[in-house]
């Protein structure tokens, strides 16, 4: 329906076991409409309020007169949706998607994070963005470079800037990450952390990092994976998630054959995260 809004017309059952389909949108003509035959025999139309006294006199020919109608309340499905987003908690950070009445507020000793669900993936309500957490808090991130690939609302990158790394990049693909990035970095109060929106390749050739993290499906992050080892500082780590427990086997091998070595792995329902290191010999 248009956005002039939209109105239910019900057709009580004695009339409308008149109308049947074909009576319907032949009397109706150009209205356009929507409908719906209830259990209780009634139809209940629904049509634009600007259509609403053309859909009467369609129905009045077919032979239902003296029908009730109905405003009906505009939805922003969105918002629903964003509303019933929970805050989540991963270890010392509550990730939440709120920041009004529905803010959740964070336990003593607990850092939250403001991460609104309305652009971009990795607010925390995805077992693969948690996993991705967990693996940059069982590193030692104090005075770093850490890089987050696919960095989505900038989930990671924040939480490795308040573990104590010196500086992070994030990047992605979409315009809308990267600028949702920046404005979480602002409204979180994040430090040293640069954002933008492009390919890997963008960055300078000679930029080497301590940490690369990258929250991505296996067909995403897999062709990736020669330019992430040309960017890891020796001892590097290369922390990965977004991968399926049940093609671990193909992943594990993968990173093995681009020589890698694994250095642990923690799983979350379907999902697996696993952090690894570059082998030299």
């Amino acid at each position: 329906m248009a956005d002039g809004g939209a109105v239910r017309i019900e057709v009580p059952a004695a009339q409308a076991s008149k109308i049947d389909d074909e009576v319907l949108f032949e009397r109706m003509g150009d209205v356009v409409f929507s409908s719906t035959q209830r259990a209780d025999g009634d139809l209940w139309i629904w049509v634009e309020r600007e259509n609403l006294e053309s859909a009467l006199a369609a129905l009045a020919r077919a032979g239902a007169t003296d029908l009730p109608t109905f405003e009906e309340k505009t939805i922003d499905w969105v918002a629903e949706s964003a509303a019933l987003r929970k805050a989540v908690l991963v270890e010392r950070y509550l990730l939440d998607p709120h920041d009004d009445q529905l803010a959740t507020p964070a336990p003593l000793g607990i850092r939250r994070l403001y991460l609104p669900a309305i652009r971009a993936f990795g607010t925390g309500s995805h077992e693969s963005t948690r996993l991705a957490v967990r693996l940059l808090l069982s590193e030692n991130l104090a005075g770093t470079q850490v890089l987050d690939v696919g960095c989505g609302t900038g989930t990671l990158a924040f939480v490795a800037a308040l573990e104590g790394a010196r500086h992070i990049v994030a990047f992605d693909l979409d315009r809308d990450a990267a600028f949702a990035t920046r404005e979480q970095a602002r409204a979180n109060r994040i430090p040293r952390l640069a954002a933008f929106a492009g390919p890997l390749e963008a960055l300078r050739r000679t930029a080497r990092f301590d940490v690369v993290v990258a929250n991505m499906i296996h067909e995403e992050l897999a062709p990736l994976l020669p330019a992430l080892h040309a960017r890891l500082a020796p001892g590097g780590r290369l922390l990965c998630s977004g991968q399926l427990v049940e093609r671990r086997g193909e992943w594990d091998d993968l990173l093995r054959r681009s020589g890698f070595h694994s250095v642990r792995s923690i799983e979350e329902d379907e999902w697996f995260g696993s952090a690894w290191i570059f082998s030299n010999g």
